[in-house]
């Protein structure tokens, strides 16, 4: 006979689905701005204001960054779960 698993509580699903995606937002976009570079940052800002250290991705680097999240959570969505569904040990419904 089948366990029943009652559905994981709102806030754990969301907190979940929210880390899930700003952990992939800056591996993906720290992995595509290291490997194909990024466009450059200005040297200043009109006002004299200095910009903040980082990375800009535009064009086709944005959009393969792009395809980067979605694959993570497509393929880790069907092989159990993303990283912090099973950190907070969530179970997939089947």
């Amino acid at each position: 006979m089948a366990e029943y698993d009652p559905p994981q509580p709102l806030w754990k699903r969301n907190v979940a689905g929210i880390l899930d995606f700003l952990l992939i937002f800056f591996v993906a976009g720290f992995v595509v701005a290291k490997m194909f570079g990024s466009d450059p940052l200005p040297d200043s800002i009109p006002g004299g204001a200095q910009p903040a250290a980082g990375f800009s991705l535009t064009g086709w680097r944005a959009v393969g960054a792009l395809v980067l999240i979605v694959a993570y959570f497509v393929w880790l969505g069907r092989t159990g779960g993303t990283v912090f569904q099973r950190l907070f040990g969530m179970k997939r419904a089947n």
